[in-house]
């Protein structure tokens, strides 16, 4: 079975949809798609905390999805790749 490709919006490393996190635009805020299924606007990073810090430290996240984003999220981005 075809597994689509996606592109880490960090480091531009395409893989597998499956070896990335997807972060979604949900009510006006970002939040972390776990099923990889939401039918909104989202981005793709790797599971690599050099990664999340590089999309924290460029503002990726607010530029593509249009959000304003609390360093909360980036906090629960980190949970959410320690728990993978």
């Amino acid at each position: 079975m075809h597994i689509p490709q996606r592109t880490c919006v960090s480091c531009r490393k395409k893989s597998d949809k499956d070896e990335f996190i997807r972060i979604c635009k949900s009510q006006n805020k970002p939040t972390i798609d776990y099923k990889k299924k939401e039918n909104s606007r989202g981005l793709y990073v790797c599971k690599d905390i050099n990664c999340i810090e590089k999309l924290k430290k460029n503002k990726a996240v607010q530029r593509i999805l249009k959000v304003e984003v609390d360093e909360n999220f980036f906090e629960n981005l980190k949970s959410a790749l320690i728990c993978e």
